[in-house]
């Protein structure tokens, strides 16, 4: 009797552990589930990070781009190559024409040499840095910002992802173009003139 009731006990424990085990078992594969989840709606929501890289936007090889950027000065090569901005109102091109030069001629990239902008699309926007209401044919590529993709609190706090205007040839940057310009294309092309070289016409 006593040997069955011993059996009987050690049965009963035996049936509780695998219970235990079994909830156990359940509430590990449960976590695992809710984390793979987690992890799945992250990445449909979460934005790649995109490649800050200048060189390969453009048709120029990245060994070029960076012996072209060689002739810049630091801050220059910031601005071309890292999308750093010059402090409105005092932004010069790469041979020293003012941010608000009104000289008739062409801006071509400082890295690429290509004609970018014609001083006729150029028009005062107040804002202190070179605006124009339109590029020449070919001359830049317009694309989500990198960096405001990349950093959501940024692009929020710039009022939404912006629009950036790099060199088609070279990839450098150049700055961003807005929906707020005048006739008759309503844009304005916000450009750093440390982007830029300024050729004056004959």
């Amino acid at each position: 009797m006593l040997l069955w009731r011993y059996l009987l006990y050690l049965t009963s424990v035996a049936s509780a552990t695998s219970s235990v085990q079994v909830r156990q078992d359940r509430r590990a594969v449960l976590q695992q589930s809710v984390a793979l989840s987690a992890s799945v709606a992250l990445s449909a929501v979460a934005p790649a990070a995109p490649s800050l890289a200048f060189a390969g936007e453009g048709t120029m090889s990245k060994e070029d781009v960076n012996k072209a950027a060689e002739a810049l000065t630091p801050f220059q090569r910031g601005i071309s190559l890292s999308a750093m901005t010059e402090r409105p109102f005092t932004g010069k091109t790469t041979n020293g024409y003012s941010h608000d030069n009104k000289k008739k001629g062409v801006y071509v990239g400082a890295i690429s040499g290509a004609p970018l902008f014609d001083s006729g699309t150029k028009y005062d926007s107040g804002t202190g840095w070179p605006s124009f209401y339109a590029a020449l044919p070919g001359g830049v590529i317009e694309r989500e910002d990198p960096g405001d993709l990349q950093d959501p609190r940024r692009a929020l706090m710039m009022g939404g992802v912006r629009i950036e205007v790099i060199d088609a040839m070279s990839g450098a940057h150049l700055g961003h173009v807005f929906p707020d310009g005048p006739a008759p294309t309503g844009k304005r092309y916000c450009m750093n003139a440390g982007a830029m070289s300024f050729v004056p016409s004959k």
